[in-house]
């Protein structure tokens, strides 16, 4: 594996990382994503609200259907046509949500950048991998066509692409999954970008390059200061980089708090059904699986009260007819009328 340059021997882009600070970059409030059919107006995001700061990893999780990736891609201004968005999404103090599309191509792939899950789909198959590393820089900087070409070498030996001058010229369809999905990560971070988006970035690939891809998460994270949201379906996977997690269900925030308020002692049934449903290491191999009963709810049909209450194993008669507020307690966040409660910590 060639050696990983630092960030500083990398050919400048039009900006230099932003540096660690508690300053807000992107802050979402009381987002709702709704999608017009034929049957009817379905929604996907209920009432979202999130503030992401600099340096920060945060961690989305939830079944498939309960909101990740639409609010994130909402944010991009990526949705459908026949999507209907309202509330706000402030990026660096700067609206983000119904601005026409040259607005917001200022800002995306230059500040604020997204990985998508599939990279075979994500990537232009009949661009070769360098030209759509450097597509970017020469059309948010100055940069010449020789000094992007320069600077995509080095961030694929950044991402640990092996053999990287070779692959500047090769098409997607000849790399492996995991190097394709290194490829979309190099092509997010050509400009240096404040913030990074990535959504299910390990899904299609095998447990070790699972590994591989988020141990180069955590490297950028802590060696470039990026703000950061990891959208996932599982909690394992934001346990080694994640500061802070946010549990969605049903479109809505059901718990957010930092990786141990959460993953050691949640509050909210639904997030305590996630983390038993986790195989565990310390368990006999052929010890069963403890699955949530039910299935996520219709978007379009949401039960009254609130919507996990079905699957629910302690749900009471509250919970069937008046949906919980989202409260806070010792600096976390979550909304269950009869929340799990835990002793002082040790």
């Amino acid at each position: 594996m060639p050696s990983t340059p630092a960030t500083a021997d990398l050919p400048a882009a039009g900006h230099s990382p932003m540096t660690t600070t508690a300053a807000p970059v992107l802050e979402i409030e009381d987002l709702s994503v709704r999608f017009a059919t034929p049957d009817g107006e379905i929604p996907a995001v209920n009432d979202f609200s999130l503030t992401i700061r600099a340096g920060e990893c945060i961690g989305v999780v939830g079944e498939s259907g309960a909101g990740k990736s639409q609010s994130f891609l909402a944010v991009m201004g990526l949705l459908a046509s026949n999507a209907r968005v309202a509330g706000r999404a402030r990026f660096e103090g700067r609206e983000l949500l119904g601005r026409p599309a040259e607005e917001l191509n200022q800002v995306r792939g230059s500040r604020l950048s997204m990985i998508f899950q599939d990279p075979m789909t994500s990537l232009t198959p009949h661009m070769r991998v360098g030209e759509q590393i450097s597509e970017s820089l020469l059309r948010h900087t100055s940069t010449t066509p020789a000094q992007a070409r320069a600077r995509a070498l080095a961030l694929l030996n950044r991402v640990h692409v092996t053999d990287a001058e070779r692959r500047l010229d090769q098409y997607p369809h000849e790399l492996s999954g995991g190097m394709r999905q290194r490829v979309m990560i190099a092509v997010a971070l050509a400009c240096d970008p404040v913030m990074l988006i990535a959504d299910e970035p390990t899904t299609a690939l095998d447990v070790t390059i699972q590994a591989q891809i988020l141990q180069l998460l955590a490297e950028l994270k802590r060696e470039q200061g990026m703000a950061m949201v990891l959208v996932t379906h599982d909690l394992g996977v934001v346990a080694g980089i994640a500061d802070r997690v946010a549990v969605m269900y049903g479109g809505r925030l059901v718990e957010l708090g930092t990786v141990r308020q959460v993953l050691k002692m949640p509050h909210h049934p639904y997030t305590q059904a996630l983390l038993r449903s986790m195989p565990r290491v310390d368990e006999p191999a052929d010890a069963p699986l403890v699955t949530i009963q039910g299935q996520p709810p219709n978007p379009r049909r949401l039960p009254p009260g609130c919507a996990f209450h079905p699957r629910c194993e302690q749900a009471q008669e509250r919970c069937r007819s008046e949906r919980p507020p989202l409260v806070e307690r010792d600096g976390a966040r979550f909304a269950c009328h009869f929340p799990i409660e835990w002793g002082a910590p040790a």
